[in-house]
């Protein structure tokens, strides 16, 4: 859930109890660009398992961004392929 799901609000649910807890899809190219934002929405600190989803169309952001996330501690890496929101849907790049 974009906008909701971030870091403290993940810690939060898995301190009460979540079985496992998932980042807010991150578009792959602007992570692989290293915006900000994008690397909040991955932040993995406290977690014991570490879930991060991506979102993308084009196989070299989406590898790039794969590389990334596995390097900085992701167990598991969810593909987003379903989002019916439009700016993923339409294949539209992330805001800049």
């Amino acid at each position: 859930m974009s906008g909701v799901t971030d870091a403290p609000f993940r810690r939060l649910a898995a301190s009460l109890g979540a079985g496992l807890v998932v980042s807010e899809m991150t578009a792959s190219e602007a992570l692989a660009e290293g915006r900000a934002e994008a690397l909040l929405r991955t932040e993995g600190r406290g977690l014991d398992t570490h879930v991060v989803q991506l979102a993308g169309c084009e196989a070299r952001w989406m590898g790039e961004a794969a590389r990334i996330v596995e390097a900085s501690g992701a167990a598991i890496i969810d593909i987003n392929m379903g989002c019916p929101a439009r700016h993923v849907a339409g294949v539209q790049s992330a805001p800049r």
